[in-house]
């Protein structure tokens, strides 16, 4: 029986919307892989983490008020006063203070391991919630703290045997786990207010106020001397701020929108993939067959534990 013309093109429709999302979804895993890249590029200047991250913030923050004025006014009366201060919160839990704590760790440690560390924030996540909202642990769930967190070990004994510096590693690792506790804690706190204000919204409020808090931190711990870098940082610096920040939020936000969540939390395994591929074709970073396993053991684990919690019910 032929194809009715209508649902033909209804078929093409939604096959190049799942192309779109699939490009979108990709996009946003690499560009975000590859801040890190950004900042050891930075460093390798001698600029510090205080002035790399508040040039990040400086980039970013027209961009984030640009989507504040384009999410418009309307609905903005509905928003309670707990609501707006939620936002300020998770802008100075998440974006500010897990940012920050992240740019430290990346002083110390590769951009690969530093990767691989943070993309562990669905298992702190998942914890979070057993520990707080009493949620049950599964089995799978289990499996996946023993896959994800083996993986680390095994990465972080690796880099010990190539580096051979016990304390900058350790330094670097504490830093990382932060960064990546502070912004499960974010997802947390932010999943009961993303529904009541919407999610770009929020992004583009709670971004904002991040970049303002990082901005001030400059200027209270350093002179305006500090910002007289050369040219190339400041190419790195906007890559960072654009290609890296906020370039990704919005592809997620439109990946999310024509595929859903289990697609792309599928897509982001890319992230880390990715960043080892960069560390090493353009930081000259050692890859080895150990972190190579590792890697997989992180991916697996985190997949494991972010499809079953993203699952519908």
């Amino acid at each position: 029986m032929p194809v009715p013309a209508g649902d033909g093109a209804t078929a093409a429709a939604a096959k190049r919307s799942l192309s779109i999302g699939l490009a979108c979804a990709i996009g946003a895993a690499v560009f975000f892989s590859a801040k890190a890249i950004f900042i050891k590029l930075i460093y390798a200047h001698g600029v510090d983490a205080t002035t790399t991250f508040a040039l990040r913030m400086m980039i970013a923050l027209p961009f984030f008020i640009a989507l504040g004025w384009w999410c418009g006014t309307a609905g903005l009366k509905s928003i309670g006063r707990r609501d707006w201060w939620g936002m300020g919160a998770c802008g100075l839990l998440g974006f500010y203070l897990s940012s920050y704590l992240d740019f430290i760790g990346l002083s110390y440690i590769p951009a690969s391991l530093e990767r691989l560390i943070l993309f562990l924030y669905p298992t702190f996540v998942m914890l979070l919630s057993w520990a707080i909202f009493r949620t049950k642990l599964t089995p799978a769930q289990g499996i996946s703290l023993v896959l994800s967190y083996s993986g680390v070990l095994l990465c972080v004994w690796d880099n010990l045997r190539l580096e051979g510096d016990p304390s900058a590693l350790a330094i670097g690792v504490g830093f990382t786990l932060a960064s990546a506790m502070t912004y499960a804690c974010y997802v947390v706190a932010s999943s009961r207010i993303v529904p009541r204000v919407g999610s770009m919204r929020f992004t583009s409020y709670a971004s904002s106020v991040a970049c303002g808090f990082s901005i001030a931190h400059f200027f209270v711990t350093h002179g305006v001397e500090s910002l007289v870098v050369p040219a190339i940082v400041y190419a790195y610096a906007f890559g960072m701020g654009t290609v890296s920040t906020v370039l990704p939020i919005l592809l997620v936000a439109e990946a999310l929108r024509r595929m859903g969540a289990n697609q792309v939390a599928l897509i982001s395994t890319l992230g880390p993939i990715a960043t080892l591929a960069m560390a090493a074709l353009i930081l000259g970073e050692k890859i080895t067959a150990l972190q190579m396993v590792g890697a997989a053991l992180v991916i697996a684990g985190v997949m494991l534990v972010s499809l079953k919690r993203q699952a519908p019910a």
